[in-house]
């Protein structure tokens, strides 16, 4: 009965979404991947807000989330009568809300190949125009295990074949184009590439390939931040980012955002210039802050998972001093939850002075390879005692990354209690707000 309730309820609002679209008839862009889609979304913003009227969907890229979204709704709670009064309220806002908009840029996030949280679903509610592939990961790969034969007991196969399973399920964002839309690709991947061959929508790729439409040149991190060079149709374009240490991959976002602009008949001068000035990384993406006794803290804290964390690893060699990191729990993986903290921990050991890890997890799966590896390592139950150890340990010039999946791990109260400045912390940390205080 509850099951039944709750896909009357989703029906219910994806058809007063589907009604409050057609106001508007906007231009849809709907941007997918296991990793980057909330840092693209920011980029987009970034790139079309000074020249469109723009919708964007943050913090709603799910089944309920985006059509909430489309309707105006910010969800306070999701108690049953927190949902009697969106529904009731989703039916005001139906005759009310005529907020105008020439595009309308969506994530779209699926947990699952079935409905409600698969591609379909979310095709079901909005119908892109243009579509954006970031990659593809074993992200909610737990979610896929039943697909594939439980006789597979090979981690490397498995991870191949688990990445191809959600791509396949991304990939129908791509494939679903109409022949008038644009797909924008990422040529770096092998599996966003494979959906090239199966849209009629006509294709723009971004990566280090000089057979790319947008080609990212040189990648430059430093403690002053980060600096790019990008080249199109023959001519190079330079941006810097004071404050945030971008990784190769989440580069790849502000490409895609610059095709997009272009898609969108905004100049690549323009779309660049538009970037460097108004891009903001959502918090504890990647942001360098500053740390108690003239350490250095890079905040990668929000959520985590293994081509992100292996990518942010990377970016401790801007480090004048130690190269640490703060690890936590990555979720969510299913059947290669092992492999995948493994690959994690044996990178570290390559990387890092030292390594301090927090969670379940990293206590079964990362800890004995850290430890076999000689590596000064030590493992927290939490991440308040993670930072009241770091406290007495962080000196001048270290760098200690700090990334962790979002569930239940809130590695963002070490990194608070280690911040030069913890009175900002509302300013620059993630899950601020009284919610999240209370699940701290």
């Amino acid at each position: 009965m509850k099951q039944y309730l709750a896909a009357l309820l989703l029906a219910y609002f994806r058809l007063l979404a589907q009604l409050q679209l057609k106001k508007n008839n906007p231009t849809i862009i709907g941007i997918t991947g296991s990793a980057g889609k909330t840092s693209t979304l920011s980029a987009v913003e970034a790139v079309l807000k000074p020249e469109k009227n723009i919708k964007i969907s943050y913090k709603a890229n799910s089944e309920s989330g985006i059509p909430l979204n489309i309707l105006g709704i910010t969800p306070r709670g999701f108690s049953p009568f927190h949902w009697l009064w969106y529904a009731v309220l989703g039916i005001w806002k139906l005759l009310t809300n005529w907020e105008r908009y020439e595009a309308y840029v969506v994530e779209m996030g699926i947990d699952s190949p079935h409905p409600p949280k698969n591609m379909g679903y979310l095709l079901s509610i909005v119908q892109p125009n243009v579509g954006v592939f970031l990659n593809a990961g074993p992200t909610h790969a737990e979610n896929f295990d039943s697909l594939l034969p439980s006789a597979n007991t090979n981690n490397a196969e498995y991870l191949q074949d688990i990445t191809k399973l959600i791509a396949g399920e991304k990939g129908k964002l791509i494939e679903q184009l109409p022949s008038t839309g644009v797909a924008i690709l990422n040529a770096n991947d092998r599996n966003v590439m494979t959906t090239a061959k199966k849209t009629n929508a006509h294709v723009k790729t971004f990566g280090t390939s000089k057979k790319s439409d947008i080609v990212l040149t040189k990648h430059t991190i430093n403690l002053e931040g980060t600096q790019l060079t990008v080249s199109y149709q023959s001519k190079t374009y330079q941006l810097h980012f004071p404050h945030f240490l971008i990784p190769k991959q989440t580069t790849y976002s502000l490409m895609a955002a610059l095709l997009v602009g272009i898609t969108q008949d905004v100049s690549i001068q323009t779309s660049v210039t538009n970037l460097q000035k108004k891009f903001q990384l959502p918090r504890s993406r990647s942001t360098l802050l500053a740390g108690i006794n003239d350490s250095h803290i890079i905040d990668s804290s929000y959520n985590s998972s293994l081509a992100p964390a292996l990518d942010m690893l990377d970016t401790l060699q801007i480090s004048k001093g130690r190269k640490l990191a703060l690890l936590g729990d990555m979720r969510e993986l299913g059947a290669s939850t092992p492999a995948e903290h493994e690959i994690l921990a044996k990178k570290a050991a390559k990387l890092c002075d030292e390594v301090y890890l927090v969670g379940p997890l990293t206590k079964q799966h990362m800890l004995p390879i850290l430890e076999s590896a000689a590596i000064p390592t030590m493992w927290f139950a939490t991440a308040g005692e993670a930072g009241k150890y770091l406290k007495t340990q962080l000196q001048k010039d270290d760098v200690l990354l700090v990334k962790a999946s979002q569930n239940t791990l809130f590695l963002e109260i070490a990194v608070q209690m280690l911040m030069a400045e913890p009175e900002k912390a509302d300013e620059v940390l993630c899950r601020r707000g009284e919610f999240w205080d209370k699940q701290r």
